[in-house]
């Protein structure tokens, strides 16, 4: 991720606490990562090895730190009413299959890839939901939106870290 567009998606959160995810012979490979935005709102987000590790370490729990959130979009809808919002579960009992959240928001800015052919399969967005910025992936799918800077949307995916300091 370019570091321009990683300055715009900063925001902090408050570390809450870690969950191992997907866990082999002892060894943790993926994570989830507790965080609680200003509102209080608590939400947990996914922490792979997008980095070639995870990114939230035992030293940042408890503490406040700047995250940098994106969304794998399983639903997108354009929304009359301005509204910003983040809803989560936190249940990770029963039917949980992982870190998803509900957001509505802003879009702030549309990023079109520099390479053709995924320009045409793809786009991202930056959205302002509230609590902080996320970027949400517009694939093909959703391309009848017609979506624009200003638009607010509902958006609903699995959310991953991307970027913690």
């Amino acid at each position: 991720m370019m570091d321009e567009l990683k300055e715009k998606l900063k925001f902090p959160t408050f570390i809450r606490g870690t969950v191992p995810d997907a866990v082999y012979l002892d060894s943790v490979y993926t994570q989830l990562v507790l965080i609680e935005f200003a509102s209080g709102q608590k939400a947990y987000v996914f922490d792979g090895a997008f980095e070639g590790h995870m990114l939230c370490t035992p030293d940042m729990i408890g503490g406040i730190r700047e995250v940098i959130l994106a969304m794998l979009v399983s639903s997108l809808e354009k929304m009359e009413a301005a509204e910003k919002s983040v809803d989560a579960p936190l249940d990770l009992q029963g039917d949980y299959a992982g870190p998803d959240l509900d957001i509505n928001g802003c879009i702030e800015e549309i990023i079109i890839p520099d390479d053709p052919k995924r320009a045409e399969r793809w786009h991202g967005a930056i959205v302002d939901f509230e609590a902080g910025r996320m970027l949400i992936d517009i694939d093909k799918k959703n391309s009848y939106l017609q979506l624009d800077v200003g638009d607010y949307v509902h958006a609903y995916g699995r959310v991953d870290l991307r970027g913690i300091e």
